[in-house]
């Protein structure tokens, strides 16, 4: 039994590891409301130019979350608009989770080759409208927006 509770941590220990793993983050909104005046900001280093990354996006929402997706604006190197998109068709939510939380796991950029190293900043805002809203001012039951940048298997 003890052989069997060291090889578990040892197992453990060893995924946790995870040396391909650049940078993961995560930024957490009060009260599951994200305000429309609410920049999130990832900053981060970056010392290899030649590995090929991959830059995931991660939304954490409860299940009483209005929508089926969530636009926003993404600014690195260059600005873009994308719909991550949270729930099917039929209203089944995408993502795993336990309880009435959900994560969706979205791949925003793959092949990522960075040109120089040093310091990069992410920012993402949400760009949601309803109706004649211009924007909705406070999108309820988001509850975190994360970054990972992870090398990409050769």
């Amino acid at each position: 039994m003890k052989l069997i509770s060291r090889l578990f941590l040892f197992a453990l220990f060893f995924i946790s590891c995870n040396s391909a793993t650049v940078f993961d983050d995560y930024k957490t909104f009060s009260n599951q409301e994200w305000n429309a005046d609410s920049l999130v900001q990832f900053k981060y280093s970056i010392s290899d130019t030649v590995s090929e990354n991959q830059i995931i996006i991660k939304v954490r929402h409860t299940v009483d979350y209005e929508f089926q997706n969530l636009f926003v604006f993404v600014k690195s190197e260059q600005t873009d608009t994308i719909e991550l998109l949270l729930a099917d068709k039929s209203g089944k939510w995408l993502g795993n989770g336990i309880g009435d939380v959900r994560e969706v796991v979205i791949a925003y950029e793959i092949d990522k080759k960075f040109k120089k190293q040093g310091e990069y900043t992410l920012e993402v805002e949400q760009a949601m409208r309803y109706g004649k809203l211009e924007k909705i001012q406070q999108l309820k039951h988001i509850n975190a927006i994360g970054l990972s940048i992870v090398k990409q298997d050769e």
